[in-house]
């Protein structure tokens, strides 16, 4: 997976290169593989944000963290016309140019024969399906070698971010490429001005954790580049960030165990049907994960008195009692918070953070055996 942390231009002080090298360093630490960057803030010449440039490159290369840099369309043609800032651009080591917007054929060429870069990155959120055919077929007549991204924008305004169904299609048009493409998440330590409400591409994650976001992506899009378009993050942000792609991403075992704390109130029925292998059904909701097993090996119409009929939270392990009618004796796992349902019994409860990001990955079929949490 390509996993990105974004840096972007500052007046250059001593603190601020303090904070690109300490962020430079635990992204390296943590398995990060890319710094993104720009160059078209108004609010800084192009000149200032190069000298940025410079101290970010320097210590991006020091952690083997490739460069991405964000070209608006007026200063392509700036940093062309210029021999100053072409030097400057040349020797920075530069591996991929997002097009923003605005970008002719020739400035792609000029770009690529120029500055020695592996390739571009192309705005996944607005362009139609012809508009990408037509962008990739000019790439590949400069270059056949020359590599292309995808990478959606990050949507600063609450209630701007794009919904799934556009997500998914926009994808579809690279992915016959064979073309990888970025999903920008937030992080809320230091969400970036003016407005401090996460850069994300997908307004469902604005206000969601990291892990619940990667977790999405992984499983839903079936994402391989993600990055955190906020600044600065902290070490426990990186930590949560590389340990939910890694769980996620690591081959499941054929059976898999699971923990689980039973609640006082259970009963020997509900223990029967609690313990032992689950497989769940493709077609759960990402919220509910109903076992098929529990389903097959019930009796029909199974007498499962009311008890603990409680609030459900993320985590919860719950059977349907006889209110439930045929569905009497169904278990499932709730992946999210669900209000107290008298139809549903409460029997017991997740925690363990890596065995419940396990548990989203069912839809691959994967043979889950529950055991007794007895913590």
């Amino acid at each position: 997976m390509i996993k990105s942390i974004a840096i972007y231009p500052h007046h250059i002080d001593e603190h601020y290169e303090l904070k690109i090298k300490e962020t430079a360093e635990l992204a390296a630490q943590y398995g990060f593989n890319e710094v993104f960057t720009t160059l078209h803030l108004p609010e800084l010449s192009l000149a200032q944000q190069l000298d940025c440039l410079k101290t970010i490159c320097n210590y991006a290369e020091k952690n083997n963290l490739s460069i991405t840099v964000d070209i608006g369309g007026e200063y392509i043609n700036e940093i062309l016309r210029s021999k100053e800032y072409s030097d400057t651009v040349k020797k920075l080591k530069i591996a991929f140019i997002r097009l923003d917007y605005g970008f002719s054929k020739k400035q792609i060429n000029d770009l690529y024969n120029s500055f020695n870069i592996r390739g571009f990155v192309v705005n996944a959120s607005i362009y139609s399906e012809d508009e990408i055919n037509e962008i990739v077929s000019e790439m590949k007549e400069i270059d056949e070698k020359l590599e292309i991204r995808g990478c959606h924008n990050f949507y600063v305004r609450n209630e701007t971010g794009i919904d799934e169904t556009l997500a998914m299609r926009q994808d579809s048009y690279f992915r016959k490429y064979e073309i990888p493409v970025c999903y920008c998440i937030p992080s809320y330590s230091n969400p970036r001005g003016p407005l401090f409400s996460g850069l994300c591409t997908l307004e469902k994650h604005r206000f969601i954790s990291i892990e619940e976001a990667v977790a999405d992506l992984i499983i839903k899009y079936q994402a391989s580049y993600v990055m955190m378009a906020d600044e600065w993050l902290t070490e426990r942000e990186f930590k949560e960030f590389s340990e939910t792609v890694e769980i996620l991403t690591r081959p499941l075992m054929p059976v898999e165990d699971i923990h689980v704390r039973l609640a006082d109130t259970v009963t020997d029925e509900e223990r029967n049907i609690v313990l032992g292998q689950h497989v769940f059904r493709y077609d759960s909701p990402d919220c509910f994960l109903r076992s098929q097993t529990s389903r097959q090996m019930a009796e029909y119409a199974r007498r499962i008195k009311p008890g603990n009929t409680v609030k459900r939270t993320y985590g919860s392990v719950t059977v349907d009692n006889d209110r439930y009618k045929r569905y009497s004796g169904e278990l499932q796992v709730v992946m999210t918070e669900a209000e107290q349902d008298d139809k549903v019994n409460v029997v017991g409860i997740i925690t363990d953070r890596e065995e419940l990001l396990k548990l989203r990955r069912f839809r691959e079929k994967t043979v889950y055996r529950f055991v007794e949490d007895d913590k």
